[in-house]
């Protein structure tokens, strides 16, 4: 497997990650790359998201074709009741 040389890492940033690691039992390579996995996704997760629409386009995608109606909201219901009595 390949491997980077990270040069002129700031201390702070380095102590950052070396904290993490120690949180998450990790040796500090494991952080660094787990660091830069989550933040390749959220690049490219983000950049496809915001191709495919608005928020409401990317809701409407979690539901299946076939259960999708425009009627998602339910009425009230409207029935004379008397209110609770709490005594």
């Amino acid at each position: 497997m390949p491997d980077i040389l990270l040069r002129d890492v700031p201390p702070e940033m380095k102590r950052q990650i070396e904290d993490l690691a120690h949180g998450h039992k990790r040796s500090i390579s494991s952080e660094a790359k787990s660091l830069l996995e989550r933040a390749l996704a959220q690049s490219v997760g983000g950049a496809s998201a915001r191709s495919a629409g608005g928020l409401g386009t990317r809701l409407k995608g979690l539901v299946r074709e076939e259960d999708w109606t425009d009627d998602f909201i339910r009425p009230r219901d409207q029935s004379d009741r008397a209110p609770p009595d709490f005594e």
